[in-house]
């Protein structure tokens, strides 16, 4: 599966008046019905699909688009048929009568918010990988008092276990004969901090197997702009997608995984979605 992606994380900020130039794209189709074509090029338009700066869009008779505007946060509505151009500032250039503009969802985003495997590469950091490392099993968790899980090893003893901050800086360690582990009631996790946490064991004639994996812990403003999406979501289909990709961008790839299946069965012919559903 390939998923494009412009940065490892999304960084929702308060809405800011009027529109800003941004780095990169300017916009993100959160909905598409009907032939839309960029330009004079021959592929349609996906759910996804990023617009950059000059970017001009095409829609035919019947065709809707939905957009979110990364420089303000609006949402911009364009009906066809007409040519639609988007400048620096993703504002919209075309016939009036097929641009309506909303609110949107207060989202004014730094980068991009474009869904990809990047942000969980540059997240998390596994290997080798000696002992199957299970909870947490993803780049950011929300419960900052997790419970450490790993696969039996037959044979195996005892297992050393240390956690350290993202400068490197040891947190905690123990040795265990469990399979799983919860921090001692006076270390708590950091919101909005990088942690790695590593296992080590001795199997006896054999080697030291070694594992490590990076997590964060999901900051309060971004845990509030999921609740926030999260409760739009049953409004709509692109309601329901900006819950989805601000999911995958922060990491919880799991929880995102649940809302594209459930939006790619409601778009089953848009390729994007297909993709980020398996």
């Amino acid at each position: 599966m390939r998923l494009a992606l412009c940065l490892a994380m999304m960084l929702a900020i308060p809405l800011q008046a009027g529109p800003r130039t941004i780095t990169g794209p300017v916009a993100m189709v959160i909905d598409a019905q009907g032939e839309v074509r960029v330009g004079g090029e021959s592929r349609s338009v996906e759910i996804t699909h990023e617009v950059q700066a000059g970017d001009s869009l095409k829609l035919k008779a019947g065709a809707r688009l939905t957009l979110l505007i990364y420089g303000t946060g609006e949402e911009v509505r364009l009906s066809g048929p007409g040519s639609f151009a988007f400048d620096a500032k993703g504002v919209v250039s075309g016939p009036m009568g097929g641009i309506r503009r909303t609110k949107g969802p207060g989202l004014s985003l730094k980068e991009s918010l474009k869904p990809g495997g990047l942000a969980q590469a540059s997240l998390v950091m596994r290997g080798p990988f000696d002992i199957d490392l299970e909870e947490p099993a993803e780049p950011t968790i929300r419960n900052p008092r997790p419970t450490f899980r790993w696969a039996f090893i037959k044979g195996a003893t005892a297992f050393a276990f240390s956690l350290r901050q993202g400068d490197g800086s040891l947190l905690y360690s123990t040795t265990t004969s469990e399979n799983h582990l919860d921090l001692p009631a006076g270390i708590r996790l950091q919101p909005g901090t990088r942690y790695r946490w590593e296992l080590t064991t001795d199997l006896p004639g054999v080697r030291v197997l070694h594992s490590a994996s990076d997590f964060e812990v999901l900051d309060p403003a971004r845990a509030a702009t999921l609740d926030r999406l999260q409760a739009e979501a049953g409004k709509g289909f692109s309601q329901r997608l900006l819950y989805a990709a601000t999911l995958q961008v922060s990491g919880l790839h799991t929880e995102a995984k649940l809302q594209w299946r459930a939006l790619s069965a409601l778009r089953p012919e848009d390729p994007s979605l297909r993709s980020y559903a398996r």
